[in-house]
């Protein structure tokens, strides 16, 4: 979407979750917009692995790095910190926002019906 010399509004009807998520977010600030039905699940990721020892160090490695983009991802598209972030959209459970709390956090730009 960063690459397009096309405009692109970004548009969340009734449910938004994990990756979808990240997508979203990646969308032009002012052209987000959220139906007000629309619900959206945030949370940390999960791996499941197995393996000898220094295979799984190799995952955790790789698990650590693609939290660390995630969360540089999230910085970057809504203006969070990193402790704000973990806070509110990445702690240990899931997160469940309505689209009026989504526009609160500054992830949406705008609530609209679209009929």
């Amino acid at each position: 979407m960063k690459a397009s010399s096309i405009p692109i509004k970004t548009v969340g009807l009734g449910l938004i979750a994990s990756c979808g998520f990240l997508i979203f977010i990646a969308g032009e600030k002012g052209k987000r917009i959220l139906t007000p039905n629309t619900s959206i699940l945030s949370h940390q990721y999960t791996w499941g692995s197995r393996g000898k020892e220094h295979e799984l160090y190799a995952r955790v490695k790789e698990f650590e790095l693609s939290t660390e983009r995630m969360i540089n991802h999230y910085k970057k598209c809504l203006g969070m910190t990193e402790a704000k972030i973990k806070e509110i959209l990445l702690p240990p459970q899931d997160v469940w926002l309505s689209a009026e709390e989504a526009k609160k956090l500054k992830i949406c730009d705008k609530i609209e019906e679209l009929y």
